[in-house]
Parts: C-alpha cells; sequence; structure tokens
C-alpha cells in the first residue's frame, strides 16, 4: 500500500495506489514522488511486464509537468537497462493506449530472443507467467531499482 489518500474514488488507479484494490504480486517495485512501478498480474503479459504509474491523475504526457517528463525519461532508462538484464530480453515493448483506465500508465513488456513471435504478433498472444516467478523477479527488480546510484 503506497497512500491511504484517494485522488479520486471513481479511478481504479488511485484506489489501487490507497489499498482499496488488490496489489499487485510482489507489491511495488519502485516509488518515487511522481512513479509507481510493478509487475503486471501474471494473467495479463509475460514475466517482467512492468506498469509504471503515475502518482497524479494526469491522463498523458500533456498533463504531465517538466519535472515528472525528465523524471519519466530517467526512470524509463533504468528499468530498460535493468529489465534486459535480469528478464533477459532482447527487446522491451513500451505501450501506452490509457483506454481502460483514464489514468496514465504505461506497460513495459520485454521480449525475449527465444520468443517465436515479435512486434504486434508478439502482444497479440496469450501472454501469461508463474506467480512464483512474479515474486522472485519483483525481489531483484526492486533490489536494484531502490539502490543508491
Amino acid at each position: 500500500m503506497i497512500s491511504n489518500k484517494i485522488e479520486n474514488q471513481d479511478c481504479f488507479l488511485c484506489r489501487k495506489h490507497a489499498g482499496g484494490e488488490n496489489q499487485p504480486p510482489g507489491g511495488y517495485i519502485y516509488s518515487d514522488k511522481h512513479w509507481l512501478v510493478c509487475h503486471a498480474p501474471v494473467d495479463k503479459g509475460p514475466l517482467g511486464t512492468l506498469f509504471i504509474e503515475s502518482r497524479r491523475h494526469i491522463l498523458d504526457f500533456a498533463d504531465m509537468n517538466e519535472e515528472e517528463l525528465n523524471s519519466y525519461g530517467q526512470l524509463l532508462q533504468r528499468l530498460y537497462l535493468i529489465l534486459k538484464e535480469l528478464a533477459h530480453a532482447e527487446r522491451i515493448y513500451s505501450v501506452v493506449m490509457l483506454e481502460g483506465i483514464p489514468h496514465f500508465h504505461s506497460w513495459f513488456i520485454p521480449r525475449r530472443s527465444t520468443d517465436a513471435e515479435k512486434g504486434m504478433a508478439f502482444l497479440n498472444q496469450d501472454l501469461r507467467c508463474q506467480e512464483d516467478e512474479v515474486m522472485m523477479l519483483a525481489g531483484e527488480l526492486h533490489e536494484k531499482l531502490n539502490r543508491p546510484a
């Protein structure tokens, strides 16, 4: 649980951040004053699929202030480097759609060199992972992301 304050009661992510919804597998891996990072539910993607969620209730990049934009870019670089290493990813797809939940969140989906499909064919598969693997990876990601730079 990150905060007891619910910015928007109608928003799933605001309620999730306040602990009012099921928490992500492995909990929140990283948080700072602008962003929260967690692993996706096991039925939403392959091992290493991460969500980056804004703390503020903003819709997209147009709503971000300069500090949020800068910190988002820095966080992306760290996530790409660490996720490539720990998830053995050849590529990491970054997806921002915001259709289901009007609160900024982006998906990071690792594709390994052993995956047969690439691009949209890869993303269109029924991708899943195992909870025990998520818990182990979440711990490793938490350790690396929260280590002083």
